[in-house]
């Protein structure tokens, strides 16, 4: 199909543009515990997201030169300083014995919720990728991919969404020093879902160009990816050399289309990893779509090409992908979850002949509270396998 090559041209010529446009060294920031320093972003919406969330980063800690004097509380990342209403924070509690235990917890309306690992001495002086998720009532935390602490409720509650700061390696100012890291922090991304196998199909990579995470390199920059959120050191802080091996990459990735524009909630598709043959865990995310009460039935579409100029609406949604190259579509049942988050998977096996195609896939729902027709669809997504 001629006519379907254009746009993914396009899209692979932005990808490249965008990572030869990264800096080329691997670099990440450093900071010691009992030496107030670290970096501060002013309040963005997609710090807190209510859809789910996770938190990751590669990261060096040293827990053999943590004081013993007094309590501390060495901080990768956290959102809102102010002392005991933090929306999420990623941490070890050390407390005033240098215990081992990294934590990240969520604030919820319902409570406080987190989980745990106690790690040995001397685990986390090599780099180690660490994460934490929260898909509304179960904390997960993560260690080079692999789950190690876990902990649930059966009750229901988003995460909190009040403004406030956002601190990268240090926490709550009261005592200034005591909340510093003990090591590197490099590659922080923060994504509006609580993602699992994805986090360890990606974190040896470097994401650019992809739609989905807000993302830290660190390389040289405190800023965003996008440049968008910019970032203020203060203290004692210097950049170093990048603990991980993590590779520069883009993905032919990008956003097509439109959401339904009539509907209380806008339902957003992004994609938690990349398309690489052999990815397993490839997986489409409808973030802020309908309820299960107000949508019980959904419809994931694929198709081979972008939607042509002036293609009409169908059923009152803006169509993202060609009618005319309509692949396959499947039902979902039931459309979203609790918190309103559709999920789709695609697992990319090895050894399929998958590289080079692109495809273009789109959610749609049955939904009785958006108007006039009681039908919306997300944006759509198109990209190319690797």
């Amino acid at each position: 199909m001629p006519g379907a090559m254009a746009p993914l041209r396009s899209l692979v010529a932005a990808t490249l543009v965008a990572v030869s446009l990264a800096p080329a060294q691997n670099q990440a920031i450093e900071v010691v515990t009992d030496v107030d320093g670290g970096v501060a972003y002013a309040h963005d919406a997609r710090m807190v997201p209510t859809t789910g969330i996770t938190v990751e980063a590669w990261i060096t800690y040293d827990d053999t030169t943590i004081p013993t004097s007094a309590y501390y509380w060495p901080t990768i990342a956290r959102h809102n300083l102010t002392p005991g209403q933090e929306n999420w924070n990623l941490r070890v509690d050390a407390g005033i014995t240098g215990i081992r235990q990294l934590r990240f917890y969520v604030r919820t309306p319902a409570g406080t919720r987190s989980a745990t690992y106690q790690f040995a001495s001397g685990e986390l002086l090599v780099p180690t990728h660490v994460a934490g998720t929260y898909d509304g009532q179960t904390v997960r935390l993560y260690e080079n991919g692999v789950q190690v602490g876990t902990s649930g409720t059966l009750t229901l509650s988003p995460l909190t969404t009040t403004a406030g700061q956002l601190r990268v390696g240090n926490g709550d100012p009261v005592t200034p020093g005591r909340e510093s890291w003990n090591g590197t922090i490099d590659e922080l991304r923060i994504w509006p879902m609580a993602r699992a196998g994805e986090i360890a199909r990606m974190k040896d990579l470097e994401l650019y160009a992809m739609p989905g995470p807000l993302v830290f390199h660190l390389n040289g920059s405190y800023d965003d990816e996008s440049g968008l959120v910019t970032g203020t050191a203060f203290g004692s802080i210097h950049f170093v050399a990048g603990p991980a091996p993590v590779i520069p990459y883009g993905g032919a990735v990008a956003q097509v289309g439109q959401t339904t524009s009539t509907c209380v909630r806008q339902c957003k598709l992004l994609v938690g990893s990349l398309p690489i043959e052999g990815n397993l865990d490839y997986t489409f995310w409808g973030i802020d779509g309908p309820p299960p009460a107000q949508s019980v039935v959904g419809i994931v579409v694929a198709a081979a090409a972008v939607a042509p100029s002036g293609q009409p609406p169908v059923l009152g949604m803006e169509l993202a992908f060609d009618l005319s190259t309509w692949l396959v579509s499947q039902t979902l049942y039931p459309a979203t979850d609790a918190l309103g988050t559709a999920r789709y998977g695609l697992p990319l096996a090895a050894g399929q002949g998958l590289a080079g195609l692109t495809w273009v896939f789109q959610f749609g729902f049955l939904d009785t509270f958006c108007g006039p027709t009681d039908f919306s669809s997300s944006n759509g997504v198109v990209f190319t396998i690797q």
